[in-house]
C-alpha cells in the first residue's frame, strides 16, 4: 500500500490545476482576517469563527470535488485507466490509494488553515476556547470530506468527466446555503456538519432538538458513507464495466 500511495502522489504532483484548487483552502481565512484588520475587529471570538466557519463552508465542498475529480480523472486523460486497474495490484487497494491520496491532500490544505486559525486566536483573542474551535473545525471537515469525496469518486469513474463532478460541488454548495440554517438540515451531510460544528462554538447555532438530529443526522451520513463506498468498490471491479 505504502507503493501505492507514494504513486498516486508521483501522478497528483504533475496536476497543476489540483494544487491551484488546493490553494483556494486559503481563502476564506486570509479574507475573514483582512475584514478583521480592516473594520476594527469581531466583537470576540465566537463571532470570528462563525464569520470564518460560514466562509470555509463556501470552498470546502469545491475544493473537495475538484480534488478528488482531478486525481481520478488523471487515469481517463492519460489514457491508462485500463493498465492502471489491471497492473497485477488488487482493485480495491489501487482505488483505495487514490482515495485517500486526495483526501490527505485536502486535509494537508486544511491543516494549514487549521494552524493559521489557532494562531490569529492565540494572538487577538488570548481566552478564546481552542480545543472547542479545533474540534469543530475538524468535525466540518472530516465529515464534508468524507461524504463529498466518495460521491465524488464514483461520479468521476462513471462520467469520465471532472466538469459532472464540479457542477456537482457547485450544486451541493448552493444546496448547502440554502439549507443549513433550516431546522431539518441534518438529512443533508454537509449542513448536518456545519450545523453540528459550528454548534460547538456558537451554542445559538445549534440545533433545537439536538437529539433527533444527531440521531437522523449520523443515520444519514453513515448512509452517505457505506452506499458510495460499496458502489466505488463495485465499479471499479466488475469485468464489464471495464470493456
Amino acid at each position: 500500500m505504502r507503493t501505492l500511495l507514494a504513486n498516486e502522489l508521483r501522478k497528483t504532483k504533475r496536476e497543476w490545476f489540483v494544487w491551484a484548487v488546493l490553494a483556494l483552502n486559503t481563502v476564506p481565512l486570509v479574507m475573514v482576517v483582512a475584514n478583521h484588520f480592516a473594520n476594527g475587529g469581531a466583537p470576540g471570538p465566537e463571532r470570528f469563527y462563525f464569520t470564518f466557519h460560514n466562509q470555509y463552508m463556501l470552498v470546502l465542498p469545491l475544493v473537495v470535488c475538484a480534488t478528488v475529480a482531478g486525481c481520478f480523472h488523471t487515469e481517463f486523460r492519460n489514457g491508462t485507466y485500463f493498465e492502471w486497474l489491471t497492473s497485477g495490484r488488487p482493485k480495491s487497494a489501487l482505488w483505495t490509494a487514490k482515495f485517500l491520496v486526495s483526501c490527505a491532500l485536502v486535509t494537508a490544505m486544511a491543516a494549514v488553515d487549521h494552524l493559521g486559525l489557532l494562531v490569529f486566536l492565540l494572538v487577538e483573542y488570548p481566552g478564546a476556547d481552542l480545543p472547542r474551535v479545533s474540534a469543530a473545525f475538524w468535525l466540518l471537515v472530516s465529515v464534508t470530506v468524507l461524504t463529498t469525496g466518495l460521491v465524488c469518486a464514483l461520479l468521476t469513474l462513471l462520467s469520465r468527466n471532472v466538469v459532472v463532478v464540479n457542477v456537482f460541488g457547485i450544486g451541493l454548495t448552493v444546496a448547502t446555503l440554502v439549507l443549513m440554517a433550516a431546522d431539518f438540515s441534518y438529512v443533508v451531510p454537509t449542513c448536518f456538519a456545519y450545523r453540528l460544528s459550528v454548534g460547538l462554538v456558537v451554542p445559538d447555532a445549534a440545533y433545537p432538538d439536538p437529539a433527533l438530529a444527531l440521531a437522523v443526522g449520523w443515520t444519514v451520513t453513515a448512509a452517505c458513507v457505506l452506499v458510495p463506498l460499496a458502489a466505488n468498490l463495485l465499479v471499479v471491479t466488475r469485468r464489464r464495466y471495464l470493456r
